[in-house]
C-alpha cells in the first residue's frame, strides 16, 4: 500500500483532535492511548474530510511518525550543546557538536535546520511515562 501524503490542514486537524482526546483524559493509557482511539480519530477526520479517504492505518502511521520525531527531538535536547529556538521551532547546535552527533545517529541527519512547529503539541500528546 502506498504511503499517504497528508496536507498541512489535515495534519493540523488530526493533531488538534488528538490533543483534544488527551485533554478529555479518557483516552490516555499507561503507555499511550486506550484501544478505540484510532476509530474515534478516523470518525472525526471523516467529518472534516469526507472525500479524503483517510483510514485508520493512515492515522496510526502519522501518529507513530510524530511520536518517533518527538522522542528523538526530546532525546537530542538532553545532549549538552543542543538547544531549542522557540521562534523558529528548530534545534540550535554548533557545527562540531552536530557533526559528532550524526556520526553516531546518521538516521537523524535530516533534523538539522528542519522546523518542528508541532513539537510542543506533540509533547502534550506523547508525554513520557515515569517508571
Amino acid at each position: 500500500m502506498a504511503r499517504r501524503v497528508w496536507s498541512e490542514v489535515e495534519e493540523e486537524i488530526l493533531l488538534t483532535n488528538l490533543s483534544s482526546l488527551v485533554d478529555q483524559g479518557v483516552w490516555q493509557a499507561e503507555n499511550g492511548f486506550r484501544p478505540g482511539y484510532l476509530q474515534v480519530l478516523k470518525n472525526q477526520m471523516r467529518v472534516c474530510f469526507p472525500e479524503a479517504g483517510i483510514k485508520q492505518n493512515h492515522i496510526e502511521g502519522k501518529i507513530k511518525k510524530w511520536k518517533r520525531d518527538y522522542f528523538d527531538l526530546d532525546d537530542i535536547l538532553q545532549i549538552p550543546g543542543f538547544g531549542w529556538n522557540p521562534n523558529e521551532n528548530k534545534l540550535v547546535v554548533e557545527n562540531d557538536v552536530w557533526n559528532e552527533f550524526v556520526r553516531t545517529r546518521p538516521q537523524l541527519r535530516h533534523f538539522r535546520d528542519r522546523e518542528f512547529p508541532n513539537y510542543n503539541c506533540w509533547g502534550h500528546c506523547f508525554v513520557r511515562q515515569e517508571n
